[in-house]
């Protein structure tokens, strides 16, 4: 499981560690003495263009092209923002350099495509506002077959992954210390492409705790509930799904049969009266009870042991109720409760505001649902998600799973970031199938927040097993039950 960092916390972990004077000339000789071996391994033959800043990304990028000099590599440089003052390590390593070839930046249409690029302007103090000029020179380098960025591509900001107009689109990004939340969220995993981290013997992670940690399914492995040889239907949970209003009955059926295949002991869909035959007919297993007024359905509240609830559900008189009279049972009963997709639009209205929430509660929203919660834009959620998770958690207590690329779990500790799965999971029902097996983990005696964590790595990891076995177009969300059933067993 990796720790991501804030730029904030790797440069006050920096500052603690450079006391002595040169200590940070030696770190920075240390990280261009190890980016010289991983490209001269990659690029055993190859001419190399490196693009040096005014700051001490720029120094690292000096000593890199010196080292790569003594191996006699063909190197040449190009000093950007050569007209801004450079930093004291910048400077020095400058004028190690002068030895070595400088061209301007305007014959880079010049320089052959075969030539490997080397991003060393900006890295961790990178900025999004870069101006015209800067901007043409990375979409210029862009054109290259072989880039390499050192730390942070220029154009990404380290902390939230949004890029500029222009950002440089590396294969491979050569990090330093700790890996950086904008590398891992939003654009941040796609122009950085494959992380290489060199701690340079700091070991930040046994010595600062993370902003989040990255999971994947290999670490939830030993989460996944055991079971006795001697284990029946009645030791793996009672799991109440509502789900289904009006035009959404496939809603239903899609998290019934997630939890029934993951492992739930019994699972009983509340619905509509119109869905119970197809329901039914789909998954014999679970028990289906339709109804069209939640008088009717009520009564079934009391043998449940989870709930879910939203998937298919809207501003309507059916779901109303049902989300009402379900949030008053599951709080007065401390029945740990999933709410997802419709169940978190209806918490935008008025006559919920006055509800108490369970105090064990899950929710599941997308950025749409995440911005109708917190009254904010979609582009505000999406431009800090960490934050928006947060806030979440800040507005209504509980475990906070905010969907998307880089998805965020938490419930007011350290958050969880999952950047495994990609466009394969953005589809229709993807979400329901997360519901039901968020809740079917949670029915096996998984607390909320491990129940969550182990969902969403299960969830993407059988996203990622499509994509590798079929490619990312054309999954339909069912596909992912059969796929999450083997990852658990």
């Amino acid at each position: 499981m990796n720790s991501i960092y804030t730029a904030e916390q790797v440069r006050a972990f920096e500052k603690n560690l450079f006391i002595k004077k040169g200590d940070d000339l030696r770190a920075m000789m240390e990280a261009a003495k190890q980016s010289v071996e991983i490209l001269n391994k990659d690029f055993s033959t190859s001419e190399f263009l490196i693009l040096c800043g005014p700051g001490n990304n720029g120094g690292d990028g000096y000593f890199i092209g010196i080292g790569l000099s003594e191996l006699k590599k063909c190197v040449k440089f190009i000093d950007v923002l050569g007209h801004v003052k450079k930093s004291p390590l910048c400077e020095h390593a400058f004028k190690a350099a002068q030895h070595l070839d400088f061209i301007n930046a305007k014959t880079l249409k010049d320089i052959s495509s075969k030539t490997v690029i080397v991003d060393a302007i900006f890295g961790i103090g990178g900025r999004i506002d870069l101006g015209r000029e800067l901007e043409e020179i990375l979409s210029d380098c862009n054109r290259f077959e072989s880039k390499i960025a050192i730390d942070v591509p220029t154009g990404l900001d380290s902390n939230t992954g949004e890029i500029s107009q222009a950002c440089f689109n590396a294969d491979k990004t050569i990090t330093f210390i700790g890996y950086k939340l904008g590398q891992r969220i939003n654009e941040g995993k796609n122009y950085c492409g494959k992380l290489i981290l060199k701690d340079l013997g700091f070991s930040m992670d046994k010595n600062v705790s993370p902003t989040v940690k990255e999971l994947s399914f290999e670490d939830i492995k030993s989460n996944i509930p055991k079971r006795k040889e001697n284990s029946h239907k009645g030791d793996h949970g009672k799991l109440l799904i509502i789900a289904g209003d009006e035009g959404y009955g496939g809603a239903g059926t899609l998290v019934s049969e997630t939890a029934i295949k993951t492992g739930a002991g019994l699972v009983k869909l509340l619905t509509r009266e119109c869905y119970v035959a197809s329901a039914l007919a789909r998954n014999p297993e679970v028990m289906v009870v339709g109804g069209d007024n939640a008088q009717d359905l009520e009564s079934h509240f009391s043998w449940a042991e989870v709930f879910v609830c939203g998937p298919g559900m809207f501003h309507n008189y059916w779901s109303e109720q049902m989300l009402y009279k379900l949030i008053e049972y599951a709080q007065q009963n401390a029945v740990p409760t999933l709410l997802d997709a419709g169940a978190l639009r209806l918490l935008e209205i008025e006559a919920f505001a006055q509800l108490t929430l369970p105090e064990n509660l899950i929710m599941t929203p997308h950025p749409g649902e995440a911005a109708g919660l917190l009254n904010i834009s979609v582009k505000e959620v999406q431009a800090d998600r960490l934050k928006a998770a947060k806030d979440l958690h800040l507005k209504f207590g509980g475990t906070v799973v905010l969907k998307g690329h880089g998805t965020i779990i938490y419930d007011g500790n350290t958050p969880y970031l999952c950047s495994v799965g990609g466009p394969e999971l953005g589809i229709a029902g993807s979400g329901d199938v997360l519901s039901g097996l968020i809740g079917s983990l949670v029915s096996q005696g998984l607390e909320p927040m491990d129940a969550a964590i182990a969902g969403v790595a299960l969830h993407s990891g059988a996203g990622n097993q499509f994509t590798k076995n079929t490619g990312v177009i054309g999954l339909a969300a069912s596909e992912l039950i059969p796929l999450i059933r083997d990852l658990l067993n």
